[in-house]
């Protein structure tokens, strides 16, 4: 179908697809009814776990201006149903919104081990900017800090509470830190330097039991260590946003089923966006995948729109190229590709001279059946 001014779209999520899905149905020239949804006012996450743990920012700091393009944005409403046959989307009021097309954008929830009290003092997860402010605010009073996770946002938040004279420790099932992220041999060296940091690690370790003693809280390890901490941040990471889709007859296992222009499979006038979409990233092969990073999440957006508007036309597949940077104490990181555990790693340092392989800065590239496919670099960045 084509969209005109009697049509209303609606978008379901607040994060970066579902705003750049917004600004690019605007662009490509929709005129008629658009609507967002979100619990959440916009704001740059990956801040979450950087500058506002450190102090550097503020929550104003990071809150992302009012978009330029006009629609209707209501925030503080949280979808909980979606009938495609009726075409409605339900929030948890109750107020129900009809469309004709729709673009799923709702990103993904914090994965908490089951019993966890979270919420409770010094228990915490990282992943909203409620989250990361009320870690801040007690990382006043705390003197160690444990991080149960060590992938991106784990890694950060430790190198951001080590900034702040805090003792850290982080604990990961993983035999390295960012494992999932960069593969064991790129993790290990990232391990190493952040150890060389300050930074303590019990890696290839979980936790079996946490509870609360003496205003403290009390973590017991698998091999019966037990460690106290003042603070404890779950870092544990994410899984889609798709329980307000049970219901909804779309297959969402691991994300939202979609082809490879990121239309739902399974209905009509559905398109899906960000780290909630699975489809086939046709640049990598055949099999369907998702992909939580920032950038990518933006492009996902305006390639869902551009996918919604054109209805039943032929559009390009999407196919992304997933990238990503980080910044963690002086160590720089910056990642492009489909990075697999199981690829062959080739490692070439860019200043051979110097003792510590992070520190000399680092050239990994990422090989499948002998050819080239992603690569990761590293370095120390100093300032004068």
């Amino acid at each position: 179908m084509r969209y005109d001014w009697r049509d209303r779209i609606l978008v379901v999520g607040t994060g970066p697809a579902g705003m750049a899905a917004a600004d690019e149905l605007r662009r490509l020239g929709f005129t008629g009814q658009l609507t967002v949804l979100g619990d959440e006012a916009p704001y740059d996450r990956p801040a979450c776990s950087k500058g506002v743990l450190s102090g550097h920012q503020k929550l104003s700091d990071v809150r992302l201006p009012a978009p330029e393009a006009p629609m209707d944005l209501r925030l503080g409403r949280r979808a909980v149903d979606l009938d495609p046959v009726r075409r409605v989307v339900v929030t948890g009021d109750g107020d129900g919104y009809g469309y004709d097309g729709l673009v799923i954008a709702s990103g993904a929830a914090p994965v908490v081990p089951a019993g966890w009290p979270v919420g409770e003092p010094g228990l915490h997860t990282l992943h909203t900017l409620d989250d990361a402010w009320a870690v801040r605010q007690e990382l006043y009073r705390a003197e160690r800090v444990a991080i149960v996770g060590g992938g991106l946002t784990g890694c950060e938040a430790a190198n951001a509470v080590r900034g702040l004279a805090r003792e850290a420790v982080i604990i990961d099932s993983k035999p390295c830190l960012l494992y999932r992220a960069l593969g064991e041999t790129v993790g290990t060296l990232v391990a190493r330097a952040h150890e060389d940091a300050g930074i303590a690690t019990r890696l290839g370790r979980r936790v079996a039991e946490v509870e609360r003693r003496r205003n403290r809280w009390r973590l017991t390890l698998d091999d019966g260590e037990c460690l106290s901490a003042d603070l404890v941040l779950v870092t544990a990471g994410e899984r889609p946003d798709t329980s307000w889709l049970a219901s909804s007859g779309l297959d969402v296992r691991d994300g939202v089923r979609c082809d490879e222009h990121l239309r739902a499979r399974g209905t009509d006038g559905v398109v899906a966006a960000g780290v909630v979409a699975r489809w086939p990233n046709l640049r990598f092969g055949p099999d369907s995948v998702r992909c939580g990073q920032w950038i990518a999440a933006m492009e996902q957006g305006r390639a869902a729109a551009a996918a919604l508007l054109a209805g039943d036309r032929p559009t390009p597949p999407v196919t992304l190229l997933p990238r990503f940077w980080s910044q963690q104490g002086d160590l720089r990181i910056q990642a492009c590709g489909e990075l697999s555990p199981r690829a062959d790693v080739a490692l070439t340092r860019l200043r051979p001279g110097r003792a510590d392989a992070a520190r000399s800065g680092v050239l990994a590239m990422f090989y499948r059946h002998g050819r080239p496919a992603e690569y990761v670099t590293g370095e120390y960045a100093y300032t004068r």
